[in-house]
């Protein structure tokens, strides 16, 4: 059963913005840090975050369409992308 057309562009920006906050944990966690793997670990992070967040019902901070929220799915890139970059010494 696919998605409709409102709920796949919320995914594709709670992507983007786990990517962004991928991005920024892997650069804090270490300075050689592998670009690509912690834009990935962001995305990753901040649909999972994002998806667990809007199964419990949890309000949105910032809405991104469909009940996700860019806040949450930011956390969830951060904080997956620290983690791997930091055990990756």
């Amino acid at each position: 059963m696919p998605f409709d057309a409102a709920t796949n562009q919320a995914v594709l920006m709670i992507a983007i913005s786990g990517a962004v906050g991928g991005l920024l944990g892997g650069l804090f966690a270490s300075r050689s840090a592998n670009i690509i793997g912690s834009i990935l670990m962001g995305v990753i992070g901040g649909i999972s975050l994002g998806a667990i967040m809007r199964i419990t019902n949890v309000q949105p901070i910032l809405d991104a369409g469909a009940g996700y929220s860019w806040v949450w799915s930011f956390i969830g890139g951060l904080v997956l992308a620290l983690a791997v970059a930091g055990s990756n010494r």
